[in-house]
């Protein structure tokens, strides 16, 4: 037990369950308690034993009073600290038996997704991952399978170029944007929802918590690839997924986990060298667009996006 960690001596040792749910959470207490209640129908329809674990990343919203009072049979972690999403994923995989379910906390699994995606894994020996077709609340499609970025996409992604430039058709690939809805091997699917093997996932490392949120998917699915498996889409199985509830809270703080994550990934699958000039490629970026909002008087954008400009030229990693 670390000082970072507290966990009742119930949850210490590994569950004997094949399956085991593990949700993280932070702050979001109502979806918490959705989420949980449909994870308790999906398992229900499942018929097989099955364990859920909640990491809790230090909320302050009774997250934790909700489990205890409401939940249970839940297993409970609470965090110290907010150790970031994929290092608390981890701490559920410790736990977890042949199979490990990883959801987010603002994400509800329909009925029949849990059987569906089961039913993937084990029919597909070569599968380690595999995650459902995700919708937002009012029924939206909510895109999740990715093939892996090129340094074009990601100098593209989420930077004034993609909202101000032309259509990028190799941003379009990259999302898989018209691909059809069939059950099929991807490069990477969103970590709001994936089932995996965790045969493969444990020699994998499972995520690397360098990544403290976001790309952390992308990186397990990519090291995932090299030891020889594959991940899997199963549109037979949906969820619907609110999307960043937890991220949102603080923009600031979103901003900064994506871009530090992102730049990581690059340093790790290209080099340091590309990763510092895409940094300062789009500190230029958005210094552009600070004037853009400066011209506009939009204080909002203005205080976003001088925010990101000092921080895409500072020291700090």
């Amino acid at each position: 037990m670390t000082d970072s960690t507290r966990m009742s001596s119930e949850n210490a040792a590994r569950l004997s369950d094949a399956l085991t749910a593990v949700v993280v959470s932070y702050n979001v207490r109502p979806l918490l308690d959705r989420c949980l209640a449909a994870l308790g129908r999906a398992l229900d329809a499942l018929g097989e034993p099955a364990a859920i674990v909640v990491v809790d990343n230090t909320s302050r919203d009774g997250s934790a009073d909700l489990i205890r009072g409401r939940y249970p049979s839940v297993r409970l972690i609470e965090n110290a600290r907010n150790v970031g999403f994929g290092a608390a994923c981890n701490q559920g995989l410790a736990l977890a038996g042949d199979y490990v379910l990883f959801t987010n906390p603002d994400l509800e699994l329909e009925p029949d997704a849990l059987p569906a995606l089961l039913d993937r894994l084990r029919s597909t020996p070569a599968a380690a991952l595999t995650g459902p077709r995700l919708r937002y609340p009012d029924g939206r499609p909510q895109p999740s399978r990715r093939r892996f970025p090129t340094l074009g996409s990601l100098l593209v992604e989420s930077t004034p170029l993609e909202w101000r430039g032309p259509r990028w058709k190799h941003l379009e690939r990259m999302r898989c944007a018209g691909d059809p809805e069939v059950a099929a091997p991807v490069d990477w699917l969103s970590g709001a929802c994936l089932l995996g093997r965790t045969a493969a996932l444990r020699p994998a490392g499972g995520f690397d918590p360098r990544y403290f949120m976001y790309f952390e998917e992308a990186d397990l699915c990519r090291r995932l690839r090299a030891n020889g498996w594959q991940t899997w889409y199963e549109p037979a199985a949906i969820a619907v997924h609110h999307g960043s509830r937890s991220a949102d809270q603080d923009l600031p703080a979103k901003d900064r986990n994506f871009f530090r994550s992102k730049y990581r990934f690059v340093e790790r699958h290209w080099g340091r060298v590309p990763a510092q000039a895409m940094r300062y490629a789009a500190g230029a970026l958005f210094a552009g667009e600070l004037a853009i909002q400066t011209a506009r008087r939009d204080r909002e954008l203005v205080r976003r996006y001088g925010a990101l400009v000092r921080w895409h030229f500072s020291r700090e990693e």
